[in-house]
């Protein structure tokens, strides 16, 4: 089986340019996707390199074959670029411009030395199989701290195209140099491994374009659910949470306690030191609620300056214990805001958390409002203890 080589260019110039107005037009529409312009500009290279090839002839100057193959390997060097953008949002351009130098000098050299054409090619295949293969690697690599399921797809079909160059080299290194002048569209694999990294190239770039629009949908969905100025929880976010572990609590599969908290005099701190310190305090209040609490634990901001929280797996005296300790680091707080000293107090209200979500909130805010009542900076359980005897 063969297919014509020069047809894959062509398709290849085809498919590539086509796919490269596809990411600009994307990156238009999401300029905060790091490496999307960046892939399509690779895409765009590799474009302009299966042209040149598609246009070479016998008689082509050196510098025409060089520039052609210096472009598809740019391609591929700015397709790891872009990959590393992606992951960590550096710009990174040596990753292209290094390994297109070195090509550019050893290819060069190649040619001047009259090395064959199949040792020609597969120097090209081994450079695109190792960028390819770079390229997988950071698209997995950042699997654990982001792990987006259109990752897995997009490796994949980085690796058939690294293994399809791979069998090409091997096939260039065990043929034997035809003699005399080659077509100048000679492949030793007839076309098949060009075939494939066409399909390839589909499928890698439509699997980038997955793992850019999975981004920015979890980005939305987290500007959804949280909080703008303390990047904790919102409201709505919080009582469809807690809601949904009160059905489990129903059916006796879970046991928690819901915590409301009220930072204590928040009006005079905003009079004394202005909505910026208050804002301050707010987003320190934040920062010191995550430590506290544990990982698995939930806490959002209500309103204003009224927080509640989630305490999963715990009975109400072992919540009465981490409120206290909570309330506790809270009054230890001091902030500067512009050289003056700030300090918050807070008074907590503690309930635990049955069936009915509405009711708990009901009855720690009921405990909140106890706690103001009896000087503030405390904290108070929904279970009041019976009255003393007379």
């Amino acid at each position: 089986m063969s297919i014509d080589v020069l047809t894959i260019y062509l398709l290849n110039f085809v498919i590539a340019f086509a796919m490269a107005g596809l990411c600009f037009f994307s990156w238009l529409h999401s300029r905060d996707i790091l490496g999307l312009r960046g892939w399509a500009t690779s895409l765009l290279l590799g474009a302009m390199g299966s042209l040149e090839l598609s246009l070479r002839t016998n008689s082509s100057p050196l510098y025409m074959v060089v520039m052609a193959n210096s472009l598809i390997v740019a391609g591929y060097s700015t397709v790891w670029m872009s990959v590393r953008r992606f992951n960590s949002g550096e710009r990174g351009i040596k990753f292209a411009v290094v390994p297109t130098t070195v090509f550019v000098v050893i290819f060069t050299g190649a040619l001047l030395a009259g090395i064959d054409v199949n040792k020609r090619v597969a120097l090209c295949s081994l450079v695109i199989a190792i960028l390819s293969t770079l390229a997988a690697w950071e698209v997995l690599r950042a699997r654990i701290t982001e792990p987006l399921s259109s990752r897995l797809p997009t490796a994949i079909a980085l690796l058939l195209m690294a293994f399809s160059m791979i069998v090409r080299v091997v096939f260039s290194l065990l043929s034997d140099a035809p003699e005399g002048d080659t077509t100048p569209f000679y492949d030793p694999t007839q076309g098949i491994t060009l075939f494939i990294n066409t399909i390839c190239v589909v499928a890698m770039t439509l699997g980038f374009l997955l793992m850019a629009n999975e981004r920015l949908r979890h980005h939305y969905e987290k500007l959804a659910s949280t909080d703008e100025l303390t990047h904790l929880r919102n409201r709505r976010f919080f009582l469809e949470e807690a809601e949904r572990l009160a059905s489990r609590g129903a059916l006796g599969m879970a046991r928690a306690c819901v915590l409301m908290i009220d930072l204590d005099h928040f009006t005079n701190v905003n009079r004394t030191f202005g909505h910026a310190g208050g804002d301050q305090a707010l987003v320190a209040f934040a920062g010191l609620a995550r430590r506290q609490l544990r990982p698995d634990d939930l806490i959002a901001r209500y309103g204003g300056e009224e927080f509640c929280a989630l305490l999963r797996d715990v009975d109400e005296p072992e919540a009465l214990q981490v409120a206290e300790r909570l309330r506790a680091a809270i009054a230890d707080l001091s902030l500067d805001v512009d050289g003056r000293a700030l300090r918050i107090t807070a008074s907590i209200g503690v309930a635990t958390l049955r069936a009915d979500l509405q009711d708990a909130m009901r009855r720690a805010d009921a405990a909140l409002y106890r706690a103001k009542e009896r000087g503030r900076n405390r904290v108070e359980s929904a279970e009041e203890p019976p009255a003393a005897a007379a």
